[in-house]
């Protein structure tokens, strides 16, 4: 049943990809409900596998490779189809789109690989500390798509080239404004997520531990960089392209911190589960 709708999920969230590159390509209403519709049923199908992922290990199973990126994938799609009906994210699925599959695909490999032992702080407080990680993740993705978009209208703009891309990206100043929302609600959910983390560290006890394990570190170095962004969209004359560089550039920072930190170096955050309603602060 789980490899199926992994199946099901896969083939559908890549149909959706290649349809929204050919709508941004070549522009159409119809071919972007087909997008939504396919992307729509991506989403249920990776969320009815991850309910029954719950159900069978009777545990919210969040860190392993394929467990953490399945969420952060469920958590952008969600963002995005949140915002869709507010029109600011019309035509970033060409760009999205193809993003998210990528993250599914390259968790898939791990999905029959067990999670680690279980964390010693458990219970409401670390779920919310995990959530509030992943929509943060999702909200600051979306704002690097953003940027993308906006460096491809930038370029389009400059080379005059009012072609279907063009037409079918908002303008720039849509683009400036939604990316300066999603950052500072990026921001919002890493503060609330970081200052979570602290609380049940500072109960543990091991806060030298935490403090320097090298994901948390790489964390914090995202989490500057947001409030550097933060506090360059507040002042009316840090805006364009240069911030959209920099935004983009976080995403690769926010992107080590979450898979690459993993892979170079051993750390005390990384491959876990949580145990629903077991201890806790």
């Amino acid at each position: 049943m789980e490899t199926a709708l992994v199946i099901i999920g896969m083939l559908l969230y890549g149909l959706a990809s290649v349809l929204a590159v050919m709508s941004m390509i070549r522009s159409g209403e119809r071919s972007e409900r087909s997008t939504l519709i396919l992307l729509a049923g991506g989403v249920v199908a990776f969320l009815a596998l991850m309910v029954i992922r719950i159900f069978k290990a009777d545990c919210l199973p969040s860190f392993n490779r394929f467990d953490g990126l399945t969420w952060y994938a469920l958590a952008l799609s969600g963002t995005y189809l949140l915002m869709k009906p507010r029109r600011c994210s019309r035509g970033i699925s060409g760009l999205l789109l193809p993003f998210v599959t990528v993250i599914l695909f390259f968790g898939v490999p791990a999905m029959g690989v067990p999670a680690g032992a279980p964390p010693p702080n458990q219970g409401i407080w670390l779920t919310l500390h995990v959530i509030m990680g992943y929509a943060a993740y999702a909200f600051f993705s979306l704002a690097s798509i953003n940027a993308v978009a906006y460096l491809v209208q930038d370029h389009n703009m400059k080379k005059k080239k009012f072609g279907p891309v063009w037409e079918h990206l908002p303008s720039l100043e849509t683009l400036d404004h939604f990316m300066s929302r999603l950052v500072g609600l990026a921001f919002l959910f890493f503060v609330v997520s970081i200052v979570l983390g602290f609380l049940m560290v500072h109960q543990a006890g091991d806060v030298e531990k935490w403090f320097t394990d090298p994901k948390v570190a790489a964390v914090m170095a995202a989490g500057i960089m947001l409030a550097v962004l933060v506090h360059m969209r507040a002042n009316a004359d840090r805006h364009g392209r240069g911030v959209a560089i920099l935004t983009v550039a976080g995403l690769a920072l926010v992107l080590f911190a979450f898979v690459g930190v993993p892979l170079v170096a051993e750390s005390l955050h990384s491959f876990l589960q949580i145990r629903a309603g077991v201890g806790g602060p």
